[in-house]
């Protein structure tokens, strides 16, 4: 009986040592967020890319293209995602010059040459 249990003992100490060896979590190179504009007190555009790179976040998803928010991160060395509101969706996925055009409109003047 007393096999049983230290082989029990030596196995179960063996698992978590392994299990926790393994699930060391890896560090990402990059960091990112999802940045909303909705606020009742909402922190300036430039403000909020200053925290960002204080942070060293170095991606950010945003939920629609406001033109100041775009322009505070124009340069930045941020990546940026910009959604699309769902009410474009089916118009911008049925015509290639309408998804060109909002491009155009909405990010292509904020992108920058570095």
């Amino acid at each position: 009986m007393s096999t049983t249990v230290s082989s029990f003992i030596t196995f179960t100490f063996l698992f978590f040592f392994f299990f926790t060896i393994f699930n060391i979590p890896s560090f990402s190179e990059a960091v990112g967020v999802n940045w909303g504009t909705i606020a009742s007190h909402p922190l300036p555009s430039v403000k909020v890319v200053k925290l960002l790179k204080s942070n060293n976040i170095n991606k950010v998803k945003l939920f629609d293209a406001k033109p100041d928010v775009l322009q505070a991160l124009s340069g930045s060395n941020i990546g940026v995602t910009v959604g699309i509101p769902n009410v474009m969706l089916k118009s911008l996925n049925s015509s290639r010059k309408a998804a060109d055009s909002w491009v155009h409109d909405n990010v292509t003047r904020y992108v920058s040459n570095g």
